[in-house]
């Protein structure tokens, strides 16, 4: 396939599963004014914002409206290097000595007078830049331009809830998320790629889960097979060595490889992590040159390889080099054992909890991990005006109620788990619930979760036990078989803890809309770990379904004696679960999980090591980066373009190489040719390549 080819089918690629969001837009092209000023598309990296924007560009320019493609990773992110920046693309002439105020004036006049005589369309990508700006860009820059401007903002994230707060931009907003393509949208895109057999394309849907960019590369594999009259039916362990190396070709660096490798058994990293793991410092230039690698992604606390990515290169490196793998392993564990010591509570920071899980827990755990993600929607604490939006989300679970299946898998020991829940189980978690007694309770004990166009996908309800929440635990369904068996002299510990306080937590119920959804899956996971690491008591009567009794104890909870009941169904026994994190529980709470593993000796023979006068020498060279790194003039995208047209590539191979259309890739030459004040692509690498 010619790299014309490869990039047509990736085109392609992204605007599958796209009509909705083309045809909202071709709407508002075709209208005689624009209905709305904002359309805001967002997604994770990878799920084809940059694709769908040109897409819009095309559909723009065929309906005489004027299109700017706003790239917000090529200004300073000020007011005056955004006017500048906008201004250059609409009249472009000299605008430096111009005053800020002048900037400002002469780019809202630009825009608006080009308004006058056709419609424009600014489209901003990578707009999750934009964060100190947004702002501005919201109360003052938009409010100024007419109404036959529209403005498409496209970001990792959606514009954040000050916008609609104003009912003026509140109506003013069609929102698009982007989420995974569904099986159909991967069915077609794989019959354009030559793959119609049913059970492969099961297999691209498998692995990929519907993202663009992983499924682009799991085809690119299949494809290579069938191009050499290979068998395309490929197995997880055959295809993992190719999957890694296709993947890491962009990665010609062996210091570089062997971060990724690093990273591959961190579920998130940032620097210091990844510096503690290879008993070196990561130098700053080698840490910025690994985040902008395609199958990288900026998650909340840091960054995290692609999830497909991370289990290649773990298969890959314990099949390999197996004791590299383990060091790298006890490594991690050791990083956020250090970071609990230094806050046994973990009140502050329950998700690095949660990420010391990954390390000391069993194979079920770990494979739970493995699948949980890292950017999950959260429970967010509702108040007594949601009763109405949560009785019609237990009326709409119980009609849509399917049965699921949980697979899961542990990329350390190869384990596999396979769980399957009934639509009639999966309804367990609604029962027997009473909202009024709920809210009359206070202290937000329920809470939902919405997904990302606000849609309620599930709640929880978390109690907190002390003397005012004591006589609703002593009677409801699920709580009463655990309090009702406590000594009177515990019970009336219990009473007498006041109101403002807590003696630990019952959670109720924890119910989603679709067991099988990772999403929400590590929403439930992370709200779990959170209550464990409050270092209290925490008393859960979990549906007894093998899922979750199974994951239970593999989190640590023990089974209660006499605190058995049947209220779930009426027939199976429901066992209680306590996990108990007072005083010094938490701490040994981690040594028992930890030696469960065998991994005790990991902690004990970790000893203080004194700095090494040779390491340290190494470790300032290491930090000199080469000039095109070096430059504060260039942008990082800009950065990784002009590494690559080191290498003597051309745009196309570019564009290729990044993920990115070829008219992006000319927009970031053009830019550096400005800069560098450069008349062609020979002068502008002689010049990127001397010492600044």
């Amino acid at each position: 396939m010619t790299v014309e080819e490869k990039k047509s089918q990736d085109e392609s690629l992204y605007v599958v599963g796209r009509e909705q969001e083309l045809t909202v837009f071709q709407r508002e092209l075709d209208s005689a004014v624009f209905t709305r000023k904002i359309m805001n598309l967002y997604g994770t990296a990878g799920i084809g914002k940059s694709f769908l924007l040109d897409e819009f560009y095309k559909k723009a320019l065929a309906s005489s409206v004027i299109p700017y493609v706003i790239d917000c990773e090529s200004f300073a992110v000020t007011p005056q290097g955004f006017c500048l920046h906008v201004l250059n693309l609409v009249y472009p002439r000299g605008y430096e000595s111009a005053s800020d105020g002048e900037l400002m004036s002469e780019c809202v006049q630009a825009l608006n007078g080009l308004a006058d005589s056709k419609r424009v369309v600014l489209l901003f990508d990578a707009y999750e830049r934009m964060d100190v700006l947004d702002q501005w860009l919201r109360d003052y820059f938009l409010k100024q331009l007419e109404p036959h401007i529209l403005t498409v903002i496209a970001g990792r994230t959606p514009l954040a809830e000050p916008w609609f707060l104003s009912p003026s931009w509140r109506q003013q907003i069609i929102r698009m998320p982007l989420v995974e393509l569904d099986f159909e949208a991967v069915e077609r895109y794989a019959g354009s790629s030559g793959v119609h057999d049913h059970e492969l394309v099961a297999r691209l849907w498998r692995h990929s889960k519907g993202h663009p960019l992983t499924l682009s590369l799991v085809t690119f594999i299949l494809e290579q097979a069938q191009l050499y009259g290979q068998d395309p039916v490929f197995s997880d362990h055959d295809t993992l060595p190719y999957l890694v190396d296709k993947w890491l070709q962009e990665v010609p660096d062996e210091e570089l490889r062997s971060l990724i490798e690093a990273a591959s058994v961190l579920r998130q990293f940032n620097q210091d992590s990844l510096s503690f793991l290879m008993d070196k410092q990561v130098p700053s230039a080698q840490f910025h040159r690994l985040i902008r690698f395609s199958f990288i992604r900026k998650v909340e606390r840091g960054w995290s390889l692609h999830a497909l990515m991370r289990e290649a290169v773990s298969q890959e490196l314990i099949a390999r080099a197996p004791m590299r793998y383990k060091k790298l392993r006890e490594k991690g564990l050791l990083y956020y054992y250090g970071r609990l010591k230094e806050n046994e509570t973990f009140e502050a920071s329950p998700r690095e909890a949660v990420e010391l899980m990954y390390y000391i827990g069993d194979a079920l755990l770990r494979a739970l991990m493995n699948w949980f993600e890292l950017d999950p929607p959260r429970f967010e604490q509702a108040g007594r005006h949601t009763m109405g939006e949560l009785e019609r989300y237990i009326v709409r679970r119980r009609e849509e109620a399917r049965d699921s299946r949980i697979e899961l898998y542990d990329p350390h020991s190869g384990r596999t788990f396979d769980f399957f829940v009934t639509a009639q189980q999966s309804c367990l978690t609604l029962k027997r619930l009473d909202f009024e007694k709920l809210f009359q309770l206070g202290y937000d004990v329920v809470r939902i979760m919405r997904d990302t166009v606000g849609e309620v996908i599930g709640f929880a309800v978390v109690i907190p036990i002390n003397g005012k929440t004591l006589p609703y635990l002593l009677e409801s369904p699920r709580s009463k078989a655990y309090f009702e068996q406590l000594p009177s002299g515990r019970l009336d510990q219990l009473a007498a803890v006041s109101d403002s306080t807590r003696a630990g937590w019952f959670i109720e119920t924890i119910d989603i809309s679709d067991f099988a959804d990772a999403s929400q899956q590590t929403a439930m996971g992370h709200l779990i770990h959170a209550l464990i690491f409050t270092g209290e008591l925490v008393v859960e009567s979990p549906a007894p379904i093998p899922y979750f009794i199974e994951a239970h104890k593999s989190l640590g909870f023990e089974i209660v004696p006499n605190a058995t009941h049947r209220e779930y169904d009426g027939i199976t026994d429901t066992p209680t679960f306590v996990i108990d994190m007072r005083k010094n529980n938490l701490l040994s709470y981690i040594h028992r999980m930890i030696q469960n593993e065998g991994q005790l000796e990991t902690i004990i023979k970790e000893k203080e090591r004194p700095s090494d006068p040779l390491e340290e020498e190494s470790t300032r060279r290491e930090t000199a980066v080469d000039p095109i790194l070096a430059r504060s003039d260039l942008t990082p995208r800009e950065k990784e373009v002009a590494k690559l047209l080191e290498q003597g590539l051309k745009n196309a191979d570019i564009a290729q190489r990044l993920y990115l259309s070829e008219a992006t890739v000319k927009k970031h030459m053009k830019s550096m040719l400005a800069k560098l004040n450069a008349a062609n692509r020979t002068q502008l690498l002689k010049k990127l390549l001397e010492q600044s």
